[in-house]
């Protein structure tokens, strides 16, 4: 039977590609992401929209990637990704710019619905480039294609314009506004694929 370390040492190769951007998974081993992924949870501008989190170091980002990140790609296959600008060629040296997250998150019943939702984060000096539309579209169309993935929600709160454009440019539609039990009873802003049931409850969303 496969372990986790198993599966990630499987899967640290993997990469979506799209004209501007690569999406591959975390590795909890490389210091790279875990760093990255601290200073991201740590911007002013993620703690003002998202909270605080444990997330404060390298070492916790390490924890957390290992705890809960990876178990999900491990049984869903997809799960919070790692977006980085294509790498170019400065002299002989090759790099590769970590700039944001990409996520399709499906939790463990009775705090999921039967349908992931698509999330995304980008740093700050790289936000209003269409990265986090790039990046979800492409993920998606990956999810859709190779992973079996038939539905997708957009989740946001109500006056987050950024992340409502963002999801009507990723083509969602807007479905109104709900109290979801995922996030506390609070209101959310409901988006879906196009084509998804007009019904909702069919994907365990309260009405």
């Amino acid at each position: 039977m496969s372990t986790y370390t198993e599966a990630v040492q499987v899967q640290s190769d993997f990469t979506i590609t799209t004209p501007r951007l690569h999406i591959s998974y975390f590795v909890p081993s490389n210091p790279i992401h875990t760093t990255f992924l601290a200073h991201l949870w740590n911007t002013p501008e993620y703690i003002a929209s998202s909270g605080k989190t444990s997330i404060t170091d390298s070492a916790s980002a390490q924890k957390f990637i290992e705890n809960r990140v990876v178990p999900h790609y491990y049984f869903r296959r997809y799960g919070m990704m790692l977006v980085s600008l294509k790498p170019h060629v400065d002299a002989f040296l090759v790099e590769s710019t970590p700039i944001g997250t990409v996520s399709l998150w499906q939790g463990a019943p009775p705090d999921c619905y039967s349908v992931p939702d698509i999330g995304f984060c980008i740093l700050p000096e790289h936000q209003r480039q269409g990265y986090a539309t790039e990046a979800a579209k492409a993920l998606i169309e990956h999810a859709q294609l190779e992973w079996g993935v038939l539905g997708v929600f957009g989740f946001c709160f109500p006056g987050n314009e950024p992340s409502r454009k963002t999801l009507e440019k990723i083509g969602l539609e807007f479905r109104g506004v709900r109290k979801l039990r995922v996030f506390g009873n609070d209101e959310n802003m409901v988006f879906t694929l196009p084509g998804m049931a007009e019904d909702l409850g069919v994907y365990g969303v309260e009405p």
